[in-house]
C-alpha cells in the first residue's frame, strides 16, 4: 500500500503539534529520543489508516481472482489478527477476525480471506461496521449462499485509558444468507470458539 504524501505531511504536522503539547506537560521534546518522532508517528498512523481508493482497487482485484467451487461446504478462516483505529479516539484496535462463507459457484484462495480482513480493517472504522462490511463482501460480492463474521476487538481506548479495561474484548458478529439459520450459525460459532491444539 503506497503512502499518500499529502496525508503523510498533514499527519506529521499534527504530530508536531502534539509534541508541543507534550512539551507543555514538562517533557523535553528536544531530547534526541524525540528526534524525528513526528515523522515516525505519522507514518505509523498512516500504516493503520489505508487510502480507501487503493483499498477498493485491491479488494476488487482480490475478488476477481476466484476458483470454480467444487463443493458447497463451509469455508472458514479463523483468528486472523488485524489492526485498525477507533474513530472516536484514533487509538489502535487489535482485532481477531474469523469469517466464513458457503460458496455457490466460486471460491477465494485461502490467503485472500486473510488479506481481505487486513485490508478492510486498516481504517478509522467502528468494529460493528467492519463486521458487517466483511459479511456483505463475502455474501454479495462472492455471490455465496451466505456468510458469517465473528470479531473480537481489543480497543486501546478502553484498555489504556478511561476505565482501563485491558481484559475486556468487544465481540461482534454478522450473518447473511444461510447463516441466518440457527444450525448453520451454531456450526460456525462452534468452529470459531473450538480450542486450538498441537502445532496449529
Amino acid at each position: 500500500m503506497e503512502l499518500d504524501s499529502k496525508a503523510l505531511a498533514l499527519f506529521t504536522k499534527g504530530y508536531e503539534d502534539i509534541l508541543e503539547g507534550i512539551r507543555l506537560l514538562g517533557f523535553d521534546v528536544g531530547d534526541e529520543n524525540f528526534s524525528e518522532t513526528a515523522k515516525r508517528a505519522a507514518k505509523g498512523l498512516h500504516e493503520l489508516i489505508h487510502d480507501q481508493k487503493q483499498v477498493k482497487a485491491e479488494v476488487a482485484a482480490l475478488l476477481a481472482k476466484t476458483f470454480p467451487a467444487k463443493y458447497t461446504e463451509m469455508v472458514i478462516s479463523k483468528h486472523n489478527t488485524c489492526f485498525g483505529v477507533c474513530p472516536h479516539h484514533l487509538l489502535p484496535v487489535i482485532y481477531r477476525i474469523s469469517m466464513a462463507y458457503i460458496p455457490t459457484e466460486k471460491v477465494l484462495g485461502l490467503s485472500k480471506l486473510s488479506r481481505l480482513a487486513r485490508l478492510i480493517a486498516r481504517a478509522p472504522r467502528l468494529q460493528e461496521d467492519l463486521t458487517h462490511e466483511l459479511a456483505d463482501i463475502l455474501h454479495v460480492e462472492l455471490q455465496s449462499q451466505g456468510s458469517a463474521v465473528y470479531i473480537e476487538g481489543l480497543h486501546m481506548c478502553m484498555a489504556a485509558r478511561g476505565v482501563g479495561a485491558h481484559e475486556a474484548r468487544l465481540v461482534t458478529s454478522g450473518v447473511r444468507g444461510v447463516f441466518l439459520e440457527l444450525a448453520t450459525r451454531e456450526e460456525f460459532i462452534k468452529l470459531v470458539l473450538a480450542p486450538q491444539s498441537g502445532v496449529l
